[in-house]
């Protein structure tokens, strides 16, 4: 959900100093087909969560795991974009983060709590999964690289928790949003000129 909004803000900023979404359609994206199934891979995931995290021997982690190999290999061919080189990096935060517990993404308790989120959580136990998300409940003291799991929330503008990789993955989409739907200066300075020669000839 925060990478939603932060996408959501991104253009939002973007047209509000003149970008135009039409910029976007000019942006020559490789291996999109890749990342569509990536996202669909995820979203039956997600949307379909077991009560409790199966393990290694559930072909869903492998699953889950796969998709964001899938994700990085596509931010990696397109990786002369503008702000990509943040997206690999969160990316790969929060994969090594989910290799570390499990193949899921480690939240606490206390961090749902902080979200008003703890009602989601199918359980108390370490383990348990969280609705509508990546996220599986392990206590923090037997987490691994905790402090790249899902340890940020926010109450507003929606409560949700996110990692220290989302911001990286949001930072991303700042740039390459800005970066792609503004123009830049000598962008302008060539549409001024067009300007003055157009109006130069009907004098």
């Amino acid at each position: 959900m925060i990478l939603l909004l932060a996408v959501g803000l991104s253009i939002a900023l973007a047209i509000a100093r003149g970008g135009r979404l039409s910029r976007l359609g000019e942006v020559s994206f490789r291996l999109g087909w890749l990342a569509l199934l990536a996202f669909a891979l995820q979203l039956v995931i997600i949307y379909t969560p077991l009560p409790q995290n199966p393990g290694w021997q559930s072909p869903r982690v492998w699953l889950l795991l796969g998709s964001y190999v899938l994700l990085i290999a596509v931010v990696v061919a397109n990786r002369k974009l503008p702000g990509f080189w943040l997206v690999a990096l969160g990316l790969g935060l929060n994969l090594l983060a989910m290799l570390a517990n499990g193949g899921y993404m480690p939240v606490t308790a206390e961090a749902l709590q902080r979200a008003g989120l703890a009602q989601l959580a199918l359980g108390t136990e370490p383990g348990a999964r969280v609705v509508n998300s990546k996220d599986v409940l392990v206590a923090r003291e037997w987490a691994r690289l905790w402090i790249l799991g899902d340890v940020l929330a926010i109450r507003w503008p929606l409560k949700t928790v996110f990692s220290i990789g989302d911001v990286f993955l949001a930072g991303g989409a700042l740039i390459f949003f800005q970066r792609t739907m503004c123009p830049s200066s000598s962008d302008k300075n060539s549409e001024e000129r067009i300007v003055i020669d157009s109006s130069q000839r009907s004098n």
